[in-house]
């Protein structure tokens, strides 16, 4: 990606979610790693419910399932992006990715809500990462080269604010979601019940 700081997709992301039906629950991940596989082992998955699959397939076999659920692959490189289902907000699988960074965005159309762009980083959530409001406040201004163009609007909308905040992820990991990035085969797991000790 040339002049990242300056770059913008090629298509609107919010309007990619939907045409792909994730627009109503979408949690990704974008962990700075090479390796899936590496990535799989730290989130404890099941090894042995491993399966190659596209997301049409996986959207299918979510339906319904209350086990934790990721879909890894490839992202660019140096990073690996996990779709997550049934993990939330500094969830102890995500806590234990390690000395890197890892970028979270969640969102959930039927309740409305949307969880920014935030920084985790060695078990801690470093804090929001996302572009700045209008007054241009960032909680972490080291990010800011990246948000140029990006400042969030007072009476914007939450999917306004969710495209905002997938480009400036992408800028910062050099690639933006796009059709090849949905069409592409990744792996899917299950995260056993139990395995994680949670808060509740």
């Amino acid at each position: 990606m040339k002049n990242p700081e300056l770059a913008l997709p090629e298509e609107n992301q919010w309007d990619l979610l939907v045409e792909h039906s994730l627009y109503y629950y979408f949690h990704g991940l974008w962990v700075e790693s090479d390796d899936p596989e590496e990535v799989s082992q730290l989130l404890r998955v099941d090894l042995d419910t491993k399966l190659n699959c596209d997301l049409e397939t996986l959207i299918e076999m979510y339906q319904g399932r209350p086990a934790d659920t990721v879909w890894i692959g490839p992202h660019a490189p140096g990073w690996t992006h996990v779709l997550a289902f049934g993990l939330y907000p500094y969830h102890p699988a995500i806590r234990n990715l390690g000395k890197r960074r890892v970028f979270q965005i969640r969102y959930d159309d039927d309740r409305c809500l949307l969880e920014g762009l935030y920084l985790y980083y060695d078990g801690a959530q470093l804090g929001y990462a996302g572009p700045p409001d209008e007054e241009g406040h960032m909680d972490l201004p080291d990010h800011r080269p990246y948000a140029n163009g990006l400042a969030l609007s007072e009476d914007g909308s939450h999917r306004q604010h969710l495209h905002l905040m997938l480009c400036m992820v992408g800028r910062i990991t050099g690639r933006f979601l796009d059709r090849e990035w949905f069409a592409s085969t990744r792996t899917l797991y299950r995260i056993p019940e139990g395995t994680w000790e949670e808060a509740w």
